[in-house]
């Protein structure tokens, strides 16, 4: 896949590090509204909004907070550090999201999917990608049974 020259803001790979290094559970990455670059969206230790920018109570579960931060109708990428249990104990590992739900608007799809290259390249360290289109996509259970078939 071409990529379509939008930057990745050095920023989002601050973020990452901070990821890769448990100081953040997630970072949510946004294409800027000039379309020049990829910029951070959120992370896991700024406060919960609503859509009107207004803080509101953070949810209990942090991966249903996560997925709360997604935007029903726009892309996003995101890394999460999965935490999850095997037989033999407790594992994480760090994830890849390219969000692009079917409600999406054609051209927004289209500029994630050719922009998903050259961010993706760049965070080393990942252990999965995650495509998802629906919350069925995203849910806990699907994302861990397919870590669950890549890592026995």
């Amino acid at each position: 896949m071409v990529s379509c020259g939008i930057e990745v803001d050095n920023q989002c790979f601050d973020v990452y590090n901070d990821v890769k290094t448990s100081k953040v559970k997630f970072v949510i990455y946004k294409i800027s509204d000039d379309k020049k670059s990829v910029i951070v969206d959120s992370t896991s230790n700024e406060p919960a909004k609503d859509k009107d920018g207004n803080e509101v109570a953070a949810k209990d579960d942090m991966y249903e907070e996560f997925l709360s931060r997604l935007p029903k109708d726009e892309g996003r990428f995101a890394v999460y550090d999965f935490d999850y249990e095997t037989e033999g104990g407790k594992r994480n590992k760090l994830l890849f999201y390219a969000w692009a739900p079917d409600t999406a608007a054609i051209k927004s799809k289209m500029l994630y999917a050719s922009t998903k290259l050259n961010i993706r390249q760049k965070l080393v360290g990942i252990s999965i990608d995650v495509q998802a289109t629906d919350e069925e996509e995203l849910s806990h259970e699907s994302v861990l049974n397919n870590l669950r078939s890549q890592f026995r």
